[in-house]
């Protein structure tokens, strides 16, 4: 309708001599109706825009704040691991310590020392606990060189591949994401059947991710999932892999 209008007052213009004024007053007034028509309509467009604009910021606030929140998880799990941790090492000594009573009881007619813990058999659990405490205050470089004193001491005890895993994390503490990696991947070479296996796998692609190694981070969660499909490190793997 509109086209036909402006062909309309084309054809006017042309014959614009033979126009009376009132047909002039009529052309002056449908122009003017146009006129409101077109900044109305921009009015409604530009409504339209800043509304689209606000509910863009509004979804980009909600994944920041939901980032934030999946992080937060992330670091609270490895402070209730490190919590565990220190609580199993409480209970094997408790447990070490009975069963030495318990075995001294059961002859009371011998005469004996006081029953004392090995320390050859607890010695290294200590030493451990010495350095992990200081993980858990935070004091990383402290940290660092407690738990390197502790793997090349104390290089065949069980709690080795822990003392890697936490070395990992201290330098990950003070953002020396390549020193972590490599000390990740002692822990998923060596000892690929630990408990400590793949928490290792999952911080190194964390690692990756804060060197911008974005290919590399997306192949350690996919090993995640692919040698450990049953841990609760594969479901943050997949849930990070969606993200990423």
């Amino acid at each position: 309708m509109r086209k036909n209008f402006i062909i309309f007052l084309v054809g006017f213009i042309i014959a614009g001599c033979y126009a009376s004024t009132e047909d002039l007053t009529m052309v002056n007034r449908s122009l003017g109706n146009l006129e409101n028509e077109l900044k109305l309509y921009q009015e409604q467009n530009n409504k339209k825009l800043e509304g689209i604009l606000k509910d863009n910021e509004a979804i980009k606030k909600q994944i920041a704040d939901l980032s934030i929140s999946i992080n937060n998880n992330d670091e609270r799990i490895k402070g209730l691991t490190g919590k565990v941790e220190a609580l199993e090492f409480q209970i094997k000594t408790y447990y070490a310590e009975t069963k030495s009573e318990i075995n001294a009881l059961k002859k009371p007619g011998e005469v004996k020392d006081p029953v004392i813990p090995k320390i050859e058999d607890t010695n290294y659990e200590m030493r451990y606990k010495e350095a992990f405490d200081l993980f858990q205050k935070k004091m990383y470089q402290d940290a660092i060189k407690k738990f390197s004193e502790f793997i090349a001491t104390y290089g065949g005890t069980p709690l080795v591949p822990n003392a890697y895993y936490w070395l990992g994390e201290c330098y990950m503490g003070i953002k020396d994401y390549e020193m972590a990696i490599l000390n990740f991947n002692e822990v998923i070479k060596k000892y690929p059947k630990s408990e400590k296996a793949s928490r290792a796998l999952l911080s190194q692609a964390d690692a990756f991710m804060y060197l911008n190694e974005r290919e590399n981070a997306i192949i350690a969660l996919k090993k995640v999932k692919e040698l450990y499909p049953k841990s609760e490190e594969a479901i943050i793997a997949e849930r990070k892999l969606k993200r990423y």
